[in-house]
C-alpha cells in the first residue's frame, strides 16, 4: 500500500495559485485514474483535475474556498501495490501514518449528542486572523459561498452582532452589514488586467459607420448558420472585419513588453472576443481568425460563449491573443473607450447598430449606422496608423463583399 500525491501544476501561463471550488470525491471514496477529483479556479478559468492513479482518495490539502499555491500537494490517492509514477502527481516516499482513532464524542451545548464536528471552511488568511484575535472558527457562522468564513465574519465575532435599529425591533429583520471579501480567480484577473490597462497611454478614435452592407450580410449568415443549428449575431462579422483590417495594418496586430521594451508584430491574427460570463468578463481567443470562414467563426464563437457561461473554458482558449474585439452593442452601448488588454496594443469596440438620417449622394437617407471605437497604445502605434486601420474597417463594414460565407 502506498500513496500518490497530486501536486498543483502550472496549467496556464504564469499560474501561481488556484482556489478550490468543489471536491467531487470525498476522502475514503474510491477513484479511477483520470476521474475528476476536484475543481479549481485559476486566474484564467475553472479546471477539473483528475486522479493520477486508481485507488482511494486518502487526503485533501485544502477545503473549498481555500487557495493552493503551485507545487503544493492538493490531494493524495492511496493505491495497492507499488506506487505508480504519475505525470500530475509525485509519489509520496512513504505511506501516510494512520489517522488517530477519534475520541469518544462529547456533548456540546446546543448540539446533539455524538454529532460530528462542523467542518470549517476558511482561507489561510482568515485562519491566521482568527488565531491573532483569539476566535474559535468552529463557533463562527460563515457568510461566504458554501458557508465559507471570511475575514468580516471573524471581526464581527470580536465586535459582537450589530444591534437592530429601533424601527426594526418589532420583528422585522435588519439588513446585514456588507462583508468585504477578497477577489479570487477570474474576477481578480479582471481587476489586475484593468489596472495594467490604465497604465497604457491610450488614444481612441470614434466613427459612425454606414453598416448597410454588413446588415445585409448578417441576414444571409444568420439564415445559412441556422440551417446548421448555429446561433449567431454580428460577432462573427465583426471578428472577420477586424481580422481582415489587421492583415492590412499589422502594426495593430502586436504585443508590447514594456519592461523589456520589446514589440512583437504577429504573423497570425489571433482575435480575442469579449464575453460577459457569470464569473465576469472572459476573453477567449480565436486563432488565425483572418483565414476562417464566417460560418466557422460563428460556430466557434457559439462554442466559446457556451463554454464561458458553463465555466468550461480552458487556459489554452484564453491565451495567445494579438487583438481584442468587444461588442457593446449587445448591451445597448454605442461609443466608448475600450481598454487595451496588455500586452496587446489595440482593441476595437463595436456599438449598437441603429437607424439614422445621413447624407447619401447629397440627399438625406435612412441608413443603419454602426458606432466604432478603436483604442491603441500610443507608445507603439501612431495616430496615422490608427486612422488608416479604422478607414479600412469602415470600408469593409460598408462593403463586406470580400467576406465570403464559406461552407465549413
Amino acid at each position: 500500500m502506498g500513496e500518490v500525491a497530486f501536486h498543483l501544476a502550472d496549467t496556464g501561463e504564469g499560474l501561481t495559485e488556484a482556489e478550490v471550488v468543489e471536491w467531487k470525491v470525498a476522502v475514503g471514496d474510491p477513484v479511477e485514474e483520470h476521474q475528476p477529483v476536484v475543481e479549481v479556479e485559476t486566474d484564467k478559468a475553472r479546471i477539473e483535475l483528475p486522479a493520477p492513479a486508481t485507488g482511494t482518495l486518502a487526503s485533501i490539502g485544502a477545503d473549498v474556498g481555500e487557495v493552493v499555491e503551485v507545487g503544493a500537494v492538493l490531494f493524495t490517492v492511496a493505491v495497492d501495490g507499488d506506487v505508480p509514477a504519475a505525470s500530475d502527481g509525485a509519489p509520496v516516499a512513504e505511506p501516510a501514518a494512520p489517522e488517530p482513532t477519534p475520541a469518544a464524542p462529547r456533548k456540546v451545548a446546543g448540539d446533539a449528542l455524538g454529532a460530528a464536528p462542523r467542518r470549517v471552511l476558511a482561507a489561510p488568511a482568515t485562519r491566521r486572523l482568527a488565531v491573532e484575535l483569539g476566535i474559535d472558527l468552529a463557533s463562527v457562522d460563515g457568510s461566504g459561498p458554501g458557508g465559507r468564513i471570511v475575514e468580516g465574519d471573524v471581526r464581527q465575532a470580536v465586535d459582537g452582532p450589530p444591534s437592530a435599529p429601533a424601527a426594526n425591533r418589532g420583528g422585522a429583520t435588519a439588513p446585514q452589514r456588507g462583508t468585504p471579501e477578497p477577489l479570487r480567480g477570474i474576477r481578480r484577473a479582471m481587476a489586475r488586467s484593468m489596472t495594467a490597462a490604465w497604465a497604457i497611454p491610450h488614444i481612441t478614435e470614434l466613427r459612425d459607420v454606414d453598416a448597410t452592407g454588413l446588415v445585409r450580410l448578417q441576414r444571409a449568415l444568420r439564415h445559412r448558420a441556422g440551417e446548421e443549428g448555429i446561433r449567431t449575431g454580428f460577432a462573427p462579422l465583426l471578428v472577420k472585419v477586424a481580422a481582415a483590417a489587421l492583415e492590412a495594418h499589422p502594426a495593430l496586430n502586436a504585443t508590447f513588453d514594456a519592461e523589456q521594451e520589446l514589440l512583437t508584430v504577429h504573423g497570425s491574427v489571433n482575435v480575442g472576443v469579449a464575453i460577459d460570463a457569470p464569473d465576469g468578463l472572459m476573453v477567449p481567443v480565436i486563432a488565425d481568425a483572418a483565414s476562417r470562414s464566417l460560418l466557422d467563426l460563428a460556430r466557434e464563437i457559439q462554442a466559446l460563449g457556451d463554454a464561458a457561461r458553463e465555466r468550461k473554458l480552458t487556459p489554452s482558449q484564453l491565451t495567445g491573443g494579438s487583438f481584442t474585439v468587444t461588442n457593446t452593442g449587445a448591451y445597448g452601448g454605442q461609443f466608448g473607450t475600450p481598454m487595451i488588454r496588455s500586452p496587446e496594443v489595440a482593441i476595437a469596440g463595436f456599438g449598437r447598430t441603429r437607424d439614422a438620417v445621413v447624407a447619401v449622394d447629397g440627399e438625406p437617407a435612412v441608413r443603419p449606422m454602426l458606432p466604432l471605437s478603436v483604442s491603441v497604445d500610443h507608445r507603439v502605434v501612431s495616430g496615422a496608423e490608427l486612422g488608416n486601420f479604422i478607414t479600412t474597417v469602415e470600408e469593409l463594414v460598408g462593403d463586406p463583399s470580400l467576406l465570403a460565407l464559406g461552407s465549413s
